[in-house]
């Protein structure tokens, strides 16, 4: 049956709703432009609903509030307070409401308000289970995180792995924000792995380690300074392991201090469709311990796109890692390079310097990639879908102690590798899946070949 239609009384009856409606509104808006400033201060700030959560803790976010001086001002600086409490992830949901004050002795005062806040508090606990796979490992996982464990936005996390790559790993971290500001964080971190780089080199490694950590941001992007602890082993060789592996086996102790700073703006990371991105690592290690050396790394990307679906990037690294003592470097600082999501058409870490079967890494590198990215038939609406179009170059050298700048710089140029494809992306909402058919066109003799299909999947690429 079809419906019935509005009779011209009805619809003139909701025509003269929706106006007194709107009329309304306009009321509102125009009393509240005529006052909003006006003289008014925060009197009060009453808080509903804070179980777990300490009273100094919100003090310290809510007391610029108090600050307000005309009810413009009042609104906007309880916003900013609710604002600043969300970004702590600790609550669920957050409701204000200004009102007058209630005592009966200060009903005549008009430039007074007060503010209540009802929060309601957030699960402490969170479980997580299962399995994932990423840069050349899969792996399954427990991990636990207590939020706001002493009821000031602290998080407590532990967790444990198992994995093709990475053996055994344990990590616990403590981290704290300071000064009740979310942008600043203050963490403390332990951890313990052992991994199988048999795949490409005759070893195993084990580490155990500690760092304490204090993030910020800025108006230029998010820094991280941090002290770090290592005690490093290189164990357990093969039978068929090089001079250059057992060389290296046995402990080291790197005691270091690193910067970090990121500058993102694209609109998102595995599969970036605008923006550019900016990294810069530096780690100083000499502060104790048999290990001493500068070690600094730089990427950058553009990303830009059209209406027709078509995402093109370019990107850039390079890493120079120089060494204070005049020995050798560590292998476990070393760079290792080449594989589905770095150098494609290479076999993974198979860029650089080797010794038999086992690559050694490398010192100094720069990398250098150019995808295309574009819509598939049949699969035109899906933007997480894509076609891939990819050219790839890069370089990775030893470099001995007393070398020069210039030496270091032409051997880096003098041979890239370079590799060409085609293939398919697919951007999961926790990793990027790639599947190419990478072929090299140029290659050093130490270089390990992977001509051919090669499946990717992981967080950083190239």
């Amino acid at each position: 049956m079809a419906a019935q239609q509005p009779t011209q009384e009805e619809m003139a009856a909701h025509r003269k709703q929706q106006q007194e409606f709107e009329d309304a509104v306009h009321k509102i808006q125009s009393l509240v432009d005529n006052v909003r400033h006006d003289p008014m201060k925060l009197r009060k700030i009453t808080l509903h609903g804070a179980v777990k959560t300490r009273e100094s803790f919100l003090h310290r976010i809510l007391q610029p509030a108090f600050q307000a001086r005309s009810l413009h001002e009042v609104i906007g600086l309880s916003r900013q307070a609710v604002r600043r409490l969300e970004r702590f992830g600790i609550l669920d949901d957050i409701k204000i409401q200004l009102d007058s004050p209630s005592d009966p002795w200060l009903q005549g005062h008009k430039d007074l308000v007060d503010l209540g806040i009802w929060i309601k508090e957030g699960s402490r606990i969170q479980i997580k289970t299962g399995t994932e796979a990423g840069n050349a490992e899969a792996s399954m996982y427990g991990a636990m995180t207590v939020k706001n464990i002493f009821g000031g936005a602290e998080t407590l996390s532990t967790g444990m792995a198992f994995g093709t790559r990475t053996s055994s790993a344990f990590q616990f971290s403590l981290a704290t924000p300071l000064l009740a500001d979310p942008d600043k964080t203050l963490s403390f971190n332990l951890f313990s792995q052992a991994r199988n780089n048999t795949q490409w080199s005759s070893y195993e490694e084990e580490l155990k380690g500690g760092s304490l950590k204090y993030s910020t941001l800025s108006p230029l992007g998010y820094h991280e300074f941090a002290y770090e602890g290592h005690w490093r082993e290189i164990c357990r060789p093969s039978e068929k392991a090089s001079l250059s592996i057992r060389e290296q086996c046995g402990h080291s102790l790197k005691s270091a201090l690193t910067h970090m700073w990121t500058h993102d703006t694209r609109d998102e990371s595995l599969m970036p469709s605008t923006g550019h991105f900016v990294s810069l690592v530096q780690e100083y290690a000499g502060l104790g311990g048999d290990v001493e050396h500068l070690r600094q790394e730089i990427e950058a990307q553009v990303v830009r796109s059209n209406d027709k679906g078509y995402i093109l990037s370019a990107t850039v690294k390079s890493g120079f890692l120089h060494s204070l003592n005049g020995k050798p470097s560590k292998i476990s600082d070393r760079f290792f390079l080449g594989g589905p999501m770095s150098v494609r058409g290479f076999k993974s870490n198979g860029l650089g310097p080797r010794e038999g079967d086992d690559s050694l890494g490398g010192d100094a590198y720069v990398l250098a990639g150019v995808s295309l990215l574009t819509p598939v038939p049949g699969f035109a609406k899906r933007d997480s879908f894509k076609g891939h179009i990819f050219a790839n170059a890069g370089s990775l050298i030893s470099v001995k102690p007393g070398q020069s700048a210039k030496t270091t710089v032409d051997n880096l140029v003098k041979a890239p590798s370079v590799s060409v494809g085609v293939g398919m992306v697919y951007r999961h909402p926790q990793v990027r899946i790639e599947f190419n058919f990478g072929l090299p066109l140029m290659a050093t003799k130490t270089d390990a070949i992977s001509r051919g299909w090669q499946l990717g999947i992981g967080i950083n690429f190239l």
